[in-house]
């Protein structure tokens, strides 16, 4: 890269970044044809690598400050759900770390789970188990008291050992009992396991439907496997570990052996793994294994389940809406047609029948 061309991205990025304390550091490695660029954080600083196909080209690197960039404006009282890291501590945001460290506490299932990313990010705000506020005996008293101190106008963080709490988590009872005491709850965006494997799954993203941790009742466990297996969409389920052989065994007799699944473990870690092949394929390929880590298993949809058809209600609003943003009716019925099992012709008539006078009338 020229010098040229490195010292006005200098000048750019200093714009930028007015935090910036110390000069930038350019590392010049081999130059070649760049093509794309990629942000690296590392040890408080930001490595920015432009790289050819085969070699890295050049390397600029900037500090990162001790202390994050304030904001002008302070958080307002309420409950934040804070997603944190599901495994890789270097996944989470900026504005979750300050979320935080402004926090007048912080909720979490198990202290000594959530101490060491507070101490890994050197944060100092008070933090509280909030797992027994599920058991019975003082579930009432613990919520009280968190809802207390949230009317006092403070600011509470509830975070899980992993994720976004309230997915799959007790943290839901505590949002859904704000919600009603119209207290806000504030999502922070965070890591998702359900999210990361369904991206790198390579099954159908389009529509899918998370089933979570099946119930611990056998029958409404394989009652719930059953309606799953009967949907066109992506299954998606939480497995412990110690019973993914028990899931393969009764996924595979109620979804069949050839349906393709995919098994995420560890994901974000060190050992993260993506196995993929039909459900009788991973249950002889787990027989003889022990699955360690967090699992999300995933089922690819039923591709011969019945398609719904449409009431003649639904089509009706479908047909308004398209017709109430300026389509005529012939193009709302060709966009609608295209979307829908229902023969053109049948949702024409309909058509006409609701709308017709009136673009009659428009014209």
């Amino acid at each position: 890269m020229p010098a040229g061309r490195l010292s006005s991205m200098a000048a750019t990025l200093a714009a930028a970044l007015p935090w910036r304390t110390t000069p930038l550091y350019f590392i010049r490695v081999k130059p070649s044809r760049l093509n794309y660029g990629t942000a690296i954080f590392h040890s408080r600083k930001l490595a920015l690598s432009f790289c050819s196909n085969s070699e890295v080209a050049s390397e600029l690197t900037i500090p990162i400050p001790e202390e994050l960039p304030k904001r002008q404006s302070p958080l307002s009282p309420g409950l934040y759900l804070v997603g944190t890291p599901i495994g890789n501590l270097e996944d989470i945001s900026f504005r979750a770390i300050r979320v935080l460290k402004s926090a007048d506490v912080i909720l979490s299932e198990d202290t000594r789970h959530s101490g060491k990313l507070l101490h890994y990010y050197n944060i100092n705000t008070p933090l509280v188990s909030f797992q027994l506020s599920y058991h019975k005996f003082n579930e009432s008293q613990r919520e009280q008291t968190v809802l207390r101190r949230l009317k006092q106008g403070e600011i509470v963080a509830l975070i899980s050992d992993a994720g976004m709490p309230g997915i799959s988590d007790p943290g839901a009872a505590l949002a859904k009992l704000c919600a009603d005491e119209n207290i806000p709850v504030i999502p922070i965006p965070g890591p998702c396991a359900l999210v990361a494997a369904l991206s790198a799954s390579g099954l159908n993203t389009e529509e899918f439907t998370f089933a979570g941790f099946l119930p611990k009742h056998t029958g409404s466990r394989r009652e719930r496997l059953t309606a799953s297996a009967k949907e066109a969409r992506t299954q998606v389920f939480y497995v412990p570990p110690h019973k993914l052989l028990q899931f393969l065994e009764e996924a595979s007799s109620t979804f069949g052996d050839s349906r393709q699944c995919v098994i995420g473990r560890e994901l974000t870690k060190l050992h993260e793994e993506f196995w993929r092949g039909t459900l009788v394929e991973a249950k002889e390929a787990f027989t003889n294994r022990v699955a360690k880590g967090e699992i999300t298993l995933l089922i690819e949809g039923n591709s011969n389940a019945p398609v719904e058809t449409p009431s003649d209600t639904q089509l009706e609003h479908e047909l308004g809406l398209l017709i109430s943003q300026g389509h005529s009716l012939s193009t709302a019925v060709k966009l609608v047609a295209d979307g829908s099992p229902v023969k053109r012709k049948t949702i024409y008539s309909l058509a006409l029948r609701k709308f017709g006078k009136q673009e009659e009338t428009e014209e």
